[in-house]
């Protein structure tokens, strides 16, 4: 991944300015009030009062000015080295403040609020629930910019919004303080983690497609391997007919067996939770598990698709992808696991009885599940009796519920459980 991407704030789309002055005096009643006593100083001839009040009441007012003025022309903007990403990878930001005008700024500060699940080691507390603001402050004259980095980690699969950032600045004699929140947000999503994959004993129903079969039952005109003398009964369009010149008898190709199957994931938030306990490890684990399958088998060319009774973090909706041979059926697939929350939608039986009806008959059905439900062989013999194979995929400790004949399961326990699956 080497994309580059960046959002930017300009001075006139703010989503909010505040100011803020050093102490009760220089508020509006303050200046009022030193005003007044100017007024009566100089009614009753108090030069030196005078004198000290006026000093006092221009600079108040040249520091106010100098405050209001200091954001005016002020763009920000951020730049993300990735926004997709794997656990573990990093992210390079830049920050970069723009001061365009003729007025320097003796302070900015920039506040970059991120979620500290990303890995950031800042300790100071955001304002959304769970972030950290990463701080960069300096001095600019006019007609200027500087430019910050820091780095994301990244180390936990999710999707995080980015944002809003906050640009602080004021006079020189810090008087007044002003800043302003702007609309600089942005996203970036932490796929689930891949996982090696053994071999999957997947049924086919279809006669030809992309993955190799063992046995000759069908045959795919697209992968021709050798040729074979004719025998009665070949269909002449199979002819070889440069090899038969050449050999001086009847050739035809022989073509290489092929199966296509296609793979429905579905991953059930609720069987990680049991007896008001939820397992974190087991249910990211079982994201992953999802994804490595998603990855296996679409990367070796076959349709796969997912459902997660959940409520994605950016849309409250569950997750519902068709089995799809697209270019970018893999990328959605990932991108959707990353914004899976342990919220769920729904009861899973319910949910899988609604899905099924966009998948066609012969599909095979992947179950992924934590404690799997007491109705579990219910759902299975009607999934079979609906035309569809089935695997089952048991995540974490504990004893499997028999599930019938000819239903194959796997105990997964850990990231090499996967790796080592056989048939």
């Amino acid at each position: 991944m080497n994309s580059l991407s960046s959002s930017t704030t300009h001075p006139d789309k703010p989503t909010k300015i505040t100011s803020q002055a050093a102490g009760y005096l220089l508020n509006w009643p303050g200046l009022l009030a030193m005003a007044g006593i100017l007024v009566l100083a100089a009614w009753n001839g108090q030069a030196s009062i005078v004198v000290l009040t006026s000093l006092l009441f221009s600079s108040a007012g040249l520091a106010k000015l100098w405050s209001h003025l200091s954001l005016a022309r002020i763009s920000c903007r951020r730049q993300l080295s990735e926004r997709r990403v794997f656990p573990g990878e990093k992210i390079n930001v830049k920050l970069q403040v723009a001061n365009r005008k003729p007025l320097p700024l003796p302070w900015i500060q920039v506040d970059d609020e991120i979620p500290q699940a990303l890995g950031s080691t800042s300790t100071l507390t955001g304002a959304k629930p769970g972030s950290v603001l990463i701080r960069r402050s300096a001095a600019m004259l006019w007609y200027s910019s500087v430019k910050w980095k820091y780095e994301l980690p990244c180390l936990k699969r999710g999707y995080y919004p980015l944002g809003p950032t906050v640009i602080s600045s004021g006079d020189i004699f810090g008087l007044y303080s002003r800043s302003l929140i702007t609309a600089l947000e942005d996203h970036i999503i932490v796929y689930p983690k891949i996982l090696p994959v053994g071999h999957l004993g997947i049924p086919s129903q279809q006669p030809m497609g992309e993955s190799r079969s063992e046995y000759r039952v069908f045959q795919d005109p697209t992968r021709p391997v050798g040729v074979r003398d004719y025998q009665h009964g070949d269909g002449l369009r199979h002819i070889h007919w440069k090899a038969s010149a050449r050999l001086q008898a009847l050739q035809v190709k022989v073509f290489e067996p092929t199966t296509t199957f296609k793979v429905a994931l579905f991953l059930s938030v609720d069987s990680f939770t049991f007896n008001g306990s939820f397992s974190e490890d087991e249910f990211e684990l079982g994201i992953s598990v999802a994804a490595s399958l998603a990855h296996h088998i679409t990367e070796g060319g076959s349709p796969a698709g997912v459902f997660v009774n959940t409520r994605s973090v950016d849309s409250g909706q569950a997750v519902s992808i068709a089995p799809s041979g697209s270019r970018d059926q893999l990328t959605a697939v990932l991108e959707a696991l990353a914004k899976v929350t342990a919220s769920s939608s729904g009861p899973f039986e319910r949910f899988v009885d609604n899905e099924q009806k966009v998948l066609h008959a012969g599909t095979t059905v992947a179950l992924i599940l934590g404690k799997p439900p007491e109705t579990l062989p219910l759902l299975l013999n009607s999934l079979k009796e609906n035309g569809f194979k089935l695997q089952v995929f048991f995540i974490g400790e504990g004893e499997a519920l028999p599930l019938g004949e000819g239903i194959p399961f796997h105990r997964i326990r850990n990231a090499g459980d996967l790796g080592s699956l056989e048939g």
